[in-house]
């Protein structure tokens, strides 16, 4: 942007350069104000207008798949829903849990890497990996994602909507390779997560006009309008003075500010904000920390759609790699190697599941967290969100991707009922994403490698 505005100015006259001038010092201050937008209540501006909620995604992940006979439900013989044992923490929300069985992760067969790699890569964007010098578990060579995934996806929908497209939160990450990331804005274009619940804070609220007075809060509002004005008056006089192809570059600038324009009007769509203190700042490789690093996590989540500054979320609990302990469950032992234990190693079966049960209750908190917070129309933020819960595996001792443990949450605005067990027969997971993205409004017709998507996966949403 910055040497369009000198090729521009070498160009055109003094009043030109004044203009270019005047448009990098507003570029300068947007660059500073434009990152935050007003989160006070506006349900005096809203109060004649029909209530619409918008949908919300929530990504929660955990990894190396699981034991499925403690994880699949079942049916008692009244047809009633029996959760397993790995799950006897969502009980309580059984009627917003959708299981589900049968949905394999098959375009993960494609391509370079290992089962982990694969998995990561793979299972929010339905792509094979690209080539690439990452080593895996078994020294198998990948490089990244080669596909956009289902968040990133549904945020580009709305990524005029909020002031921050989506938020990507970990809990012990620890590492910086295809193992270690899920989002991608799009092919061989990961997402790091933020691990510190203290920076998505700062990202969210720092500086916001929300702990402004209403006066200031106003006259900052005020101020960037009249900017504006004026690089709108530029725009005007340079636009019959430069060449074709300059013309072109400008006109570019003009939809840029455009975008711009619209975010700095954009209303949040909820009654009230009330903004939690700031989280204490972590030790993130702290393994005795993790609940409490998971929760703030949590409550980042919940805060951010409450105040609408964003409507996409994921949250990564560790990654495909793995070689945490669970100090705070007194549990030792390296996880990815407990992943690894057959039917027969008892012991370390167990421990494996009470670290399982964890995630479980972690995901009931995230369930807990949106039923709290109240929407205009008497409904919950989670009413109108999804969540989808994945792993990179299905059985972690034999590294498979078939029947993988892909469970949904929410409401959605209605559009997914809970208390259900949805058996399929051999499907593709990129039908799954496909169905969220149609559920999202997106016009598509397949998502990740077509040749696993047939058509959207029928039956989970109405």
């Amino acid at each position: 942007m910055k040497m369009q505005a000198q090729n521009l100015q070498s160009q055109h006259t003094n009043t030109s350069a004044k203009s270019m001038q005047n448009r990098r010092s507003f570029l300068k201050t947007l660059g500073q104000s434009a990152l935050l937008l007003p989160l006070t209540s506006l349900s005096s501006v809203f109060a004649q207008a029909p209530i619409s909620i918008p949908k919300r995604l929530v990504i929660f992940s955990h990894p190396n798949g699981t034991i499925p006979s403690a994880w699949f439900p079942s049916f008692d013989q009244n047809q009633q829903l029996q959760f397993a044992t790995i799950h006897q923490a969502l009980i309580p929300y059984q009627n917003h849990v959708v299981f589900t069985n049968g949905i394999d992760l098959k375009s993960a067969e494609r391509g370079p890497g290992e089962p982990h790699q694969k998995g990561m890569g793979c299972v929010l964007t339905g792509n094979h990996l690209q080539e690439g010098n990452f080593v895996g578990g078994d020294g198998s060579l990948a490089g990244w994602g080669n596909g956009i995934s289902i968040d990133q996806a549904v945020a580009q929908s709305m990524q005029m909507q909020t002031r921050i497209p989506s938020i990507e939160l970990g809990v012990r990450v620890r590492g910086n390779e295809v193992r270690h990331r899920l989002s991608y804005q799009g092919a061989g274009q990961p997402l790091s997560p933020t691990e510190n619940p203290l920076d998505v804070y700062l990202r969210l609220f720092s500086n916001s006009p929300a702990q402004l007075p209403q006066n200031e809060a106003q006259r900052q509002a005020l101020k960037r309008r009249s900017i504006l004005d004026l690089v709108w008056q530029d725009f005007g006089s340079l636009r019959s003075k430069v060449s074709h192809d300059d013309r072109l570059k400008l006109e570019q600038h003009a939809q840029m500010l455009r975008d711009l324009e619209l975010r700095l009007s954009m209303a949040p769509n909820f009654n009230d904000c009330s903004l939690p203190p700031a989280p204490m700042n972590l030790d993130i490789n702290d393994g005795n920390l993790m609940e409490i690093q998971t929760h703030l996590q949590i409550d980042m989540i919940k805060t951010a759609f409450a105040c609408d500054q964003t409507r996409v979320a994921s949250l990564q609990m560790s990654s495909g790699a793995n070689n945490i302990s669970f100090p705070q469950l007194s549990s030792n032992y390296d996880d990815h190697v407990l992943s690894h234990s057959g039917a027969s190693s008892t012991t370390e079966q167990n421990e494996w599941i009470r670290r399982q049960q964890w995630y479980s209750a972690q995901f009931a908190y995230l369930i807990d967290s949106l039923m709290s917070v109240p929407q205009a129309d008497g409904s919950t933020l989670l009413d109108h969100t999804l969540i989808l819960w994945v792993s990179d595996l299905s059985v972690g001792n034999i590294h498979s991707h078939e029947n993988m443990p892909f469970i949904l949450a929410g409401g959605l605005g209605g559009r997914l009922q809970g208390n259900r067990y949805l058996q399929f027969n051999r499907a593709y997971h990129n039908e799954l994403l496909l169905a969220i993205a149609q559920a999202f409004d997106l016009n598509l017709s397949s998502f990740g490698d077509p040749d696993y998507c047939r058509a959207p996966l029928s039956g989970i949403f109405s």
